[in-house]
């Protein structure tokens, strides 16, 4: 055990090293007053942390079905056992709440959650669990939050030991030093989201697939058959984590059979055995998702399950399918599960064609339109350390010229790895799927292209390790340098990782300018907010927030909602706070007069409190 630990050292203290980060980022160090230290609860925590709870207590899913739910029960486990907080109870008696009187009246006083609210997903209520009266909010927050980290550092490790297994202990390791040092990647993999436990389940599902492709027809079936089904089980992993990981699918399908294709000896037995394989290893793997939303479909009813159908099937698909999972619905629990799995996914689906949110990007306001091409563009050169862009380029270049010499020789394709040709598939595959979806409402989708392209730089950087790009100065010498800049960049942005920017966008101060919502603005400052009221001896402050929060409870009752659209200026010499995307939601809007615009205040501010919460003073 003690030789195994020596062994992968490096690699375990670089995980250390990302879940103590990742606490402290967003937690901070002041334990005895946990409800002014580190990040308020952002937007999508609030549905995720309250729905992973229910999961857990009732056995049922008709909150928040559009997500899988592993990351959500990560986040239950520890707010459960350690501290068990008061949740209503699902009941058929009582119909939904008229007005939010007797919606209190219901969660709190009779501890009464009425089923027709729950089979409308409603899930978005920050007072159900987390700001439940009854309940430390804060508390359950820090437990939930420290579940997540502890997982997503857990995975991260077992991507490094399955990319040794494959590539060798150097690449691996700078592969994990390439995730877990930018702020992006801190930042998400810090919260209760299931951006960034996908996007490591996905690249752990492509390097074990990776291992079984290079094992295809070894003399050792066993070792073969050893990683078929660790294959299968990181694919299930990885559903259970994000919808869109059911691109894996097409993915590894399309990289292995080309592999076979070229690389292995062709013929069509081969190629039937590949097909065989690569048929039962999906459906093994929907198998195991399928047994695994069991747990949490047993106590749905199929009313239940058929309401939520009718709402979210897509139009544009045939009747026939919604037919067969009504059917579905009637079943036992596995069937019942596969209705609900397939609700997720029509969610999702809907989500994407709709994309009814509005969104800021450089200076305009977009609807349902999208925000266009050069979206994820930009945000990925201005969201990420620059250290790792010139990394990836000189990667890139020395390949390229490597390709130039020798793009008809055999015997070069035949080293490039079945990894790197299934995570290029990869990139390719779920960029243009991204990029051209009208969903543009944060870099965080675009981070499983994120983390291959990372990958692949890794390697790329130690295949060139001692290239020399500069006179004496080896590919080596450069990483080194650039990895301790990025080091610093890291250590020198704590704790605002979520905001943050680099130097092409002017910095994390100015990033707001490019992009707001999950790239900037996600509600993480509102507990500084109410700091900074306690501190400065606020008695009254108008905000226009961005936020999930229940800002009663940060800000004493001292605040009062304001909207510059609706409402003239508050009294002379009164606080106002404005969080950065109601700031540019508001600045860009073309309907908007210039007396209806904050931008009138722009001589009038007088502090800013953490990177997304503007206060002006009204003159």
């Amino acid at each position: 055990m003690k030789e195994k630990i020596k062994k992968n050292s490096i690699a375990i203290i670089i995980c250390i090293f990302f879940a103590l980060i990742c606490f402290f980022s967003v937690s901070w160090f002041n334990f005895l007053d946990l409800k002014y230290s580190g990040d308020s609860i952002t937007s999508d925590e609030v549905p995720h942390i309250t729905s992973g709870f229910y999961y857990l207590k009732t056995g049922r899913y008709f909150l928040n079905p559009e997500h899988p739910p592993l990351v959500k029960d990560v986040s239950a486990i520890l707010p459960l056992f350690a501290l068990n907080p008061s949740f209503p109870k699902v009941s058929f008696e009582y119909q939904s709440p008229k007005n939010e009187e007797e919606k209190t009246e219901l969660f709190f006083k009779k501890n009464i959650f009425p089923r027709d609210l729950e089979i409308t997903n409603y899930h978005w209520d920050n007072r159900m669990l987390i700001f439940n009266p009854k309940n430390n909010p804060d508390l359950i927050i820090l437990l939930a939050r420290l579940g997540v980290i502890l997982f997503n550092s857990a995975i991260l490790f077992v991507l490094y030991l399955l990319l040794k297994r494959y590539w060798g202990k150097k690449t691996a390791a700078l592969c994990l030093l390439f995730l877990a040092i930018p702020q992006f990647n801190i930042a998400h993999g810090s919260l209760v989201t299931t951006d960034f436990a996908a996007a490591v389940l996905q690249m752990c599902a492509l390097a074990s697939f990776g291992v079984f492709l290079k094992l295809f027809n070894c003399a050792s079936k066993k070792k073969t058959l050893s990683w078929f089904f660790l294959s299968s089980l990181l694919f299930t992993l990885a559903f259970a984590a994000k919808f869109s990981s059911l691109i894996l699918i097409p993915v590894s399908f399309i990289g292995g059979l080309i592999f076979i294709l070229a690389v292995k000896k062709f013929n069509f037995k081969n190629l039937l055995v590949y097909l065989s394989s690569f048929a039962i290893l999906i459906a093994l793997s929907f198998s195991l998702i399928i047994f695994y939303y069991s747990f949490h479909v047993k106590n749905m009813d199929t009313e239940g399950i058929n309401s939520q159908l009718d709402a979210n099937y897509p139009k544009k698909f045939p009747p026939a399918v919604k037919v067969f999972l009504n059917q579905m619905a009637e079943g036992n629990r596995f069937e019942k599960a596969v209705s609900v799995y397939a609700i997720g996914t029509f969610m999702t689906i809907n989500r994407i064609d709709s994309s009814g949110q509005s969104t800021y990007f450089l200076g305009k306001i977009y609807g349902s339109e999208g925000a266009g091409l050069l979206y994820f563009h930009i945000l990925y050169f201005t969201k990420l350390p620059l250290p790792f862009h010139v990394l990836t380029l000189l990667s890139l270049v020395l390949f390229f010229l490597l390709l130039g010499k020798n793009v008809f020789k055999k015997e070069f394709w035949q080293k490039i790895s079945v990894l790197d040709f299934l995570l290029f598939v990869f990139v390719a595959v779920y960029s243009y799927k991204s990029i051209f979806s009208n969903l543009n409402i944060g870099l965080r989708h675009f981070m499983p292209v994120i983390f291959a392209v990372s990958l692949l730089t890794a390697h790329g950087t130690v295949v060139f390790w001692n290239e020399k790009i500069f006179k004496k100065i080896k590919m080596a010498h450069l990483a080194f340098a650039l990895l301790i800049i990025a080091f610093i960049s890291t250590i020198i942005s704590f704790p605002h990782y979520l905001s943050y920017y680099n130097i092409l966008a002017g910095g994390t101060n100015n990033g707001y300018k490019i992009a707001t919502d999950s790239n900037y603005d996600w509600g993480q400052d509102i507990k500084r907010l109410g700091k900074f009221v306690r501190d400065n001896n606020v008695d009254k402050i108008y905000v226009h927030l961005f936020s999930a929060n229940k800002l009663d409870y940060y800000l004493n009752n001292k605040h009062q909602w304001f909207d510059l659209k609706y409402n003239e200026l508050p009294p002379s010499g009164s606080y106002l706070a404005v969080s950065a995307q109601e700031l540019q939601n508001n600045i860009y809007d073309r309907d908007l007069p210039e007396n209806k615009k904050y931008s009138q205040l722009k001589n009038n501010l007088v502090a800013r409190v953490g990177k997304s919460i503007f206060i002006f003073k009204i003159p």
